[in-house]
């Protein structure tokens, strides 16, 4: 069963995990801008930019605004926040495993430089 939370967290490393959809956060990142503004730089169809803004839509990402016929984006760090929660409770693991290794290591030289 997926859990609706889930469900957002996964939408959003999905969003994540394309290149054009990653620049178009790091463009947003400096502030709103017009679907063109972030389409520019890419040679896609509007089609295939369409696509790319609803899976960032869908992952929380961003949110979109219309004003006239112009549409505007704006990048939402709650998505980005619970990912980055999602990945710190790893950080311990790692942490402590990173530990025990450097401990083995230190203790091997050790046991290594009194065998010579």
């Amino acid at each position: 069963m997926v859990y609706y939370r889930d469900q957002q967290i996964d939408d959003a490393f999905f969003a994540l995990s394309h290149p054009i959809r990653r620049a178009v956060l790091d463009k947003l990142s400096n502030g709103e801008c017009s679907v063109a503004d972030v389409s520019e730089p890419f040679e896609l169809s509007p089609a295939q930019m369409t696509k790319h803004l609803a899976i960032l839509e869908r992952g929380g990402l961003l949110k979109r605004k219309k004003q006239g016929r112009t549409h505007y984006l704006q990048l939402q760090p709650d998505a980005l926040e619970e990912i980055m929660a999602w990945v710190q409770r790893y950080q311990k693991f790692w942490d402590d495993r990173l530990d025990a290794l450097d401990r083995y290591l230190g203790d091997k030289n050790k046991i290594d430089n009194v065998e010579e």
